[in-house]
């Protein structure tokens, strides 16, 4: 158990392993947000999988973005700045063979 400004936090079993996300696709409605943390599928460009869904009320949401932007603010004070590019798309490379277009020939071995 661990303690933050005075409140004592205790993180259950169930919630206890970190999953790394690099996706937040967010739903809104007037009563409240949906925030679906996920992972890009490199094996099929333009999917995402979704490990936890987090439900919240605007307020909370709007109270989260200015905690999420001060503990930036702190990192780069600290590191430097964060560079983030505007190249928003599902990164994908290919490891090993390339993939072959259906009616295209392949290139001949070796790359001759």
């Amino acid at each position: 158990m661990s303690q933050v400004s005075g409140v004592q936090v205790k993180v259950q079993e169930s919630a206890s392993q970190v999953i790394y996300s690099d996706v937040v696709l967010i739903n809104g409605s007037p009563m409240g947000f949906v925030l679906n943390f996920g992972q890009w599928a490199p094996e099929e460009p333009g999917l995402v999988r979704v490990y936890s869904r987090v439900g919240m009320s605007p307020n909370h949401l709007k109270l989260l973005a200015r905690l999420l932007a001060e503990n930036v603010a702190g990192y780069e004070a600290q590191f430097g700045e964060i560079v983030v590019g505007d190249h928003r798309e599902a990164p994908h490379k290919h490891i090993g063979f390339e993939p072959v277009e259906p009616g295209t020939t392949p290139p001949a071995a070796g790359g001759r």
